[in-house]
Order: structure tokens, then C-alpha cells, then sequence
């Protein structure tokens, strides 16, 4: 097996926590077990999209490793779009195979939210289930990730910090001198949610995607928010895999190229 998909595999063992389905080699794992050719490039990109293919075919990429899964149909009926079809096309011709560490990387332990919170110097990490009953009155569980500091900071200067490492782009609510120690991140969360949320007695949310509804409710029952939007909070993740590649392949690592998105979806 190729050493960088040892690394991953290796990688992937660390994180503790539920596995999830279409993790490991999405495509080409026959001719990466035959081939003996080493894997030379490789493109580091959240999602499958456009673009990562493109790119991997201009630049003769062997490798796509992705941190969702990617999916091919589309709708009910499970049928493939021509627009999957096409990137299909283009990852069997060229021989590029993709390699996915699952959706749920971003929630476990010692995964992306975890990288995240100590870029903050949240040190202490710990899992946050919340179990709710959604708007069809159906029982949802959402997994997020509880990080803590040994001293307090002002919210303004939280901001500060997610501005610098995550991103500029910033929406938020909250009182800027506020004391901040105790904090969670959640990829999305909804009006339901958020009603349970504030029980919680955090300091601050962490959040990549709202409703205006779960935004008006932070509002109204004032819990200090901050809007990060998914694609920033993939976007910077991207930078962990890179580095323990880096740490695990240190003879003949093949060039990393990071892919960030503009916008989520598959251009």
C-alpha cells in the first residue's frame, strides 16, 4: 500500500469516535494497491468539486483527499447527474483516485473542532450531545465540541483570535467586554437547538451556520454568537491534514496542494 495512504489510514486511527459510512478510498483503490508508482501530488480540498478535479487533471494529481465524502447521485430516485457523471469521467480516465476522511472528522475527538479549539488555546476538549425533538416533532442528536480556558478573556478579544486564525469575515452577537472561558462549536444549529443550547450556561457559540430564527432566539435569550460559515471553518481544518501528513511522511512527501472554497457546493 502507498505510504500516504498508510499516513491517512494511521491518521484516521487516531480520531476517536464514531467512523461514519464512505470513509477511506472512495475511488481507485485497485490500481493504488497495483500500481508501484509513488504518489507525487496531491490535492487537499474540503469537497470533491470542479475545480479539485480540474486542477488534478491539469496537474497530474494521483491523489484527492477530501474531508466529506463525495456523493453522486442526487434526488430521490438515487440517479447520477451528468455533472457527477462528468467528474467521473475524468477521475477514471486520468486514474485519480480519492480518498475521503468522513464527515465525521469535523466532531470526534481530536478532529477538526478539536484543531480549532486549540488554535484558541481552548485546551480542555470534551464531547456536547444534545438530544432534541425538531420542528416535526422527530428526535435529532447533534454532536459539537466543548473547549475551555484556564483564564478568561474578553469576548472582543475571542474575536480577535477567530479573525486571525479562522476568519475575517465575521457575524456576531454579544457584549465585547463580556467574559469569555467556556465555549462550544457547532458545524450548524438550528432554533431548537438553541433554545436547549442556552442551559448550557456557555460563554460564547462557536457556530459555521444558523437560521434566522436560531439567530433571533441567541438574541433574545442574549447568548453570545459568532457566525464563522462552514466553508471558512473547512477551509482552515485543511491546514491539520497538511501538517500530520507532513508528520507522518517524512521521506518523499508528495506536493500538497490546498484547494479553499469560495462558497460551498461543487465548483
Amino acid at each position: 500500500m502507498n505510504e500516504v495512504i498508510q499516513a491517512l489510514k494511521k491518521i484516521r486511527k487516531e480520531f476517536k469516535g464514531k467512523v461514519g459510512e464512505n470513509v477511506g478510498i472512495i475511488i481507485g483503490e485497485d490500481w493504488l494497491h497495483k500500481s508501484k508508482t509513488k504518489i507525487k501530488k496531491c490535492i487537499i480540498s474540503a469537497r470533491l468539486t470542479r475545480k479539485a478535479v480540474a486542477t488534478a487533471a491539469k496537474e497530474d494529481v494521483q491523489l484527492i483527499i477530501t474531508i466529506f465524502p463525495p456523493i453522486f447521485t442526487q434526488g430521490s430516485q438515487r440517479k447520477i447527474s451528468k455533472e457527477h457523471l462528468d467528474l467521473l469521467k475524468i477521475l477514471l480516465k486520468k486514474n485519480i483516485s480519492v480518498y475521503s476522511l468522513g464527515e465525521e472528522w469535523l466532531i470526534i475527538e481530536n478532529g477538526g473542532f478539536d484543531y480549532l479549539l486549540n488554535l484558541l488555546d481552548f485546551q480542555y476538549t470534551s464531547p456536547l450531545v444534545i438530544e432534541y425533538q425538531n420542528q416535526h416533532k422527530k428526535n435529532e442528536k447533534k454532536t459539537g465540541r466543548l473547549g475551555e480556558r484556564k483564564k478568561k478573556i474578553s469576548y472582543s478579544e475571542l474575536l480577535e483570535l477567530l479573525k486571525q486564525h479562522i476568519s475575517n469575515d465575521l457575524r456576531y452577537l454579544g457584549y465585547n467586554q463580556a467574559k469569555v472561558q467556556k465555549i462550544a462549536f457547532f458545524y450548524e444549529i438550528k432554533n431548537e437547538l438553541m433554545e436547549i443550547v442556552n442551559k448550557l450556561n456557555l460563554d460564547a457559540i462557536l457556530v459555521g451556520e444558523t437560521t434566522y430564527e436560531g439567530l433571533l432566539t441567541a438574541q433574545l435569550q442574549k447568548i453570545p454568537i459568532v457566525i464563522l460559515e462552514k466553508r471558512n471553518l473547512e477551509n482552515t481544518v485543511l491546514a491539520y491534514i497538511i501538517r500530520r501528513l507532513m508528520e507522518e511522511v517524512a521521506v518523499e512527501l508528495p506536493e500538497l496542494i490546498t484547494l479553499k472554497q469560495d462558497q460551498i457546493g461543487t465548483s
